[in-house]
């Protein structure tokens, strides 16, 4: 049974809507979402609402749900803005007082699953060294040192393939300092069974970080993983973000070059 893999929805509910339309489209029933269902974007409840519905049968916690609920480690000024906005759109009074005990609820349970296990796959946010806040980008496939270290943490653990999100940028990375982008992949897909080894980042729902606009997912079909760009209203989005001034204007610009 094919399975959708999501990650970093950040509040965009035309991200969101967008993505999940298209799964539905291939006809696929389970999804799994990677953590950062919230900040950055204008619409936490909306996506929330979705997901306290039950509507993904596995949720991860992401980085910016613990920062939520505990402490916002490492996070920049403009980061912890979008939190404390969040957090106070998550408590408005005129929200009933019953959706937000759910929200709050659903999000102390997301505090005790920080990865999922399913035979030789993981599922986590960040990396196999720290399941919510370590990076994966490009860039790292340079650093032997730091991929050692996540490609022994699944030795150890006998995972074949890691998933994950964080960085925003989708691509396959393998024990042989090698990484790939989908562009690059034809027909963005891969027989993930042709290695011993992966870690796959399935790029960004909400907040695409590698210039492409476009809301990014994978489709993981047997051993045949796929990544899909999804179009959706981005200005639409932005033009939102432009109007809460409390947020950084740099969130909605953003948003328009896919970076």
């Amino acid at each position: 049974m094919a399975v959708a893999l999501i990650s970093d929805l950040h509040s965009n509910i035309e991200a969101v809507e967008a993505v999940l339309k298209d799964i539905e489209d291939h006809g696929i029933t389970e999804i799994y979402c990677l953590g950062d269902l919230i900040d950055y974007g204008p619409n936490p409840c909306e996506v929330l609402d979705i997901a306290v519905s039950g509507r993904f049968k596995v949720n991860i916690l992401g980085n910016h749900e613990e920062a939520l609920m505990n402490v916002a480690e490492d996070f920049n000024e403009r980061a912890m803005r979008s939190v404390d906005w969040t957090r106070a759109t998550l408590n408005d009074p005129e929200i009933p007082r019953d959706r937000r005990h759910e929200y709050w609820n659903y999000l102390d349970k997301l505090m005790k699953s920080p990865y999922k296990r399913v035979r030789e796959f993981l599922f986590l946010h960040g990396s196999p060294r720290q399941p919510t806040r370590d990076y994966v980008f490009p860039k790292d496939i340079k650093d032997e040192r730091k991929m050692t270290q996540i490609f022994s943490a699944l030795k150890a653990d006998e995972v074949r393939f890691c998933f994950c999100g964080h960085s925003h940028i989708p691509g396959i990375y393998t024990e042989k300092f090698q990484y790939a982008h989908p562009s690059k992949m034809k027909d963005s897909s891969v027989d993930v069974a042709r290695f011993d080894r992966l870690v796959i980042n399935i790029g960004s729902v909400g907040q695409p970080r590698d210039n492409d606009t476009r809301a990014c997912y994978a489709i993981l079909d047997g051993s045949r993983l796929t990544f899909r760009r999804v179009e959706y209203d981005y200005q639409k989005t932005s033009d939102k973000l432009r109007a809460i001034r409390t947020l950084p204007k740099f969130l909605a610009e953003r948003l328009l070059i896919g970076k």
